[in-house]
């Protein structure tokens, strides 16, 4: 078996479980209170990230060259996730899906201020195409006229968080010639973890989000919805992993084509599940997003082709 089919396998194990996590968020709306998703998300995903860390670098597992950058990484993570987690309790999985993976659009727009990189022509194109894409699923007009079904709170977040994602994505690619995945994945957790803690034994898990019927106590009370959570985070501690793990086998031409897997699987248990179905306009934006993106991604790699 080819690297290349390994690690493709691989990824799309770690969509199918992207979109397993998301749907267990969306389900968890009402039942609990968003803090404490949040909470869980991130703390019970600790155990494992421990063990896999130093199993990969041993009593190394700690060690980061450069702290600055992985406290912005942390940052940026943070508020993506929290976008990306509010906007599924509001809108549909698959349209909340389908304008986080437009990040790549933000990322090509941002590079040529945040790393100097020039942009052609044809990748401009994209980038205009793909915002048309992202303008007709959010459907701004008809936000204004109040004749969308959709909230428009929803709709700003998972606009925002793929924004947030793409100034990640730029950080990422600096701390990934100074620092292990493994160690980056584990201090990213272990950072918004402590924050998480420190906001509800100040503000309490009402602050933010949506409320549920259940608060701190369902952390003690054995529960499926304990069990749920703690679920949760063991699922999400494996996504950050086989993440890091598809790129060592498989190029990462074939892996960013693949990303968008995610986006007709999340619409379609969505359809199924919360009965969920997208408009011509998403259904239209998303196909213009998912092919400016691909655009992009070919660009990118043929300049790199080039170069070597």
């Amino acid at each position: 078996m080819s690297s290349n089919l390994i690690g493709s396998l691989i990824w799309i194990i770690f969509i199918f479980l992207s979109v397993f996590t998301h749907m267990i968020i969306k389900s968890l709306s009402g039942e609990v209170d968003f803090i404490i998703t949040l909470f869980s998300r991130f703390v019970y995903s600790l155990p494992i990230l421990f063990i896999l860390a130093y199993l990969a670098r041993n009593k190394l597992f700690l060690k980061v060259n450069n702290w600055k950058n992985i406290i912005l990484r942390s940052c940026f993570g943070f508020v993506t996730m929290v976008m990306v987690f509010s906007s599924l309790q509001l809108i549909p999985i698959g349209l909340t899906t389908a304008l986080a993976q437009s990040s790549a659009i933000y990322v090509t727009l941002l590079s040529p201020f945040f790393l100097g990189e020039k942009i052609g022509l044809i990748r401009w194109t994209a980038v205009i195409t793909g915002l048309l894409g992202v303008f007709l699923m959010i459907d701004p007009i008809s936000i204004i006229k109040q004749t969308s079904g959709l909230s428009s709170l929803g709709l700003y977040l998972a606009f925002g968080s793929a924004i947030t994602h793409a100034g990640l994505a730029l950080i990422l690619r600096k701390i990934g010639k100074t620092e292990h995945p493994a160690t980056t994945a584990l201090i990213h957790n272990l950072i918004t973890s402590f924050v998480i803690i420190f906001l509800i034994i100040v503000l309490g898990t009402k602050f933010y989000g949506t409320t549920g019927k259940h608060g701190l106590e369902i952390l003690i009370t054995p529960d499926y919805l304990l069990y749920t959570l703690i679920f949760l985070g063991f699922i999400g501690s494996f996504v950050q992993y086989l993440m890091a793990q598809s790129y060592k086998y498989a190029e990462a031409t074939i892996l960013v084509t693949l990303r968008y897997l995610a986006i007709p699987i999340a619409t379609i248990f969505g359809y199924i599940i919360w009965d969920e179905t997208p408009s011509s306009n998403q259904i239209t934006g998303g196909l213009i997003v998912i092919s400016s993106c691909l655009l992009i991604t070919y660009r990118e790699m043929k300049k790199k082709t080039i170069i070597q």
